[in-house]
């Protein structure tokens, strides 16, 4: 009788390579599930998104992020379940809410601009007439809407208005001074208030900027305001893919020419 010939063990029927590969790939769907989940972006993936971008691409001067903030939700700021498409959504939403929180929507208005949006204050509620030291109560307002606003990476301009009502003190020999000195007034309360300087900007436009007629004293009360403006415009320009790509080519130039 012949003897039995020992089966020879087989070996792995792929090579060891590929159970690596097979958890790459894995890996790499679930990335890209988690990716087609921001199709939609609510407000908390919108904030962990882009503090996530503007902590990698040093969009922030200052260091801050939108991370490490209470939840916009938590604070009553937003409406649970609301989705924004860009910034500019995002914070007209919470800018209005906080006008309404702080019963302030006979003296402040929120316009959207397309540059970004304007938190525009009537010149009563900050100043006294023909006046550009802040009130008290101004004071209380403008370090509630710091607490929310304090750490968003936009740039920020006041502008100063007033109406055509000619004005000539000691202080203030016209009203270019006045609506300078009332924007540089409210600019140095929100650096003082831990407003990062490198966002702040004053600009004065006295009389040239109605926004209503001059020939009544309803359009002079509107004309006479104190424009502070969240820039969202920037923001939008870097999250564009456009924008990024145009930025990778100007840094490749850059390089081109230093060499």
């Amino acid at each position: 009788m012949l003897p039995r010939r020992k089966k020879k063990r087989e070996g792995p029927s792929s090579p060891l390579w590929m159970t690596t590969y097979g958890d790459m790939v894995t890996n790499l769907l679930a990335f890209f599930v988690l990716l087609y989940s921001f199709s939609e972006i609510d407000v908390q993936k919108f904030q962990a998104v882009l503090a996530s971008f503007q902590e990698h691409a040093g969009v922030l001067q200052s260091g801050r992020t939108i991370q490490g903030q209470p939840p916009l939700e938590d604070a009553g700021l937003i409406r649970p379940g609301e989705v924004f498409d860009n910034p500019s959504n995002l914070i007209e939403s919470i800018l209005r809410d906080f006008v309404e929180q702080q019963g302030l929507s006979d003296s402040v208005t929120i316009v959207k601009s397309d540059e970004g949006v304007i938190v525009r204050f009537s010149d009563k509620l900050l100043f006294d007439l023909g006046k550009a030291d802040l009130l008290p109560e101004a004071k209380q307002i403008l370090t509630k809407l710091v607490t929310v606003m304090a750490d968003w990476p936009n740039s920020i301009r006041v502008e100063g208005h007033t109406d055509n009502w000619p004005i000539n003190t000691a202080v203030y020999p016209s009203n270019w001074e006045l609506s300078v000195y009332r924007a540089s007034t409210v600019v140095r309360f929100l650096e003082e208030s831990r407003i990062d300087s490198h966002r702040l900007s004053a600009v004065g436009y006295g009389e040239y900027r109605p926004i209503a007629t001059n020939k009544s004293e309803a359009g002079r009360r509107l004309n006479r305001r104190v424009d502070v403006i969240v820039i969202t415009k920037e923001l939008e320009q870097v999250l564009s893919p456009s924008h990024v790509i145009v930025q990778e080519e100007a840094v490749g130039e850059d390089a081109q020419t230093q060499q």
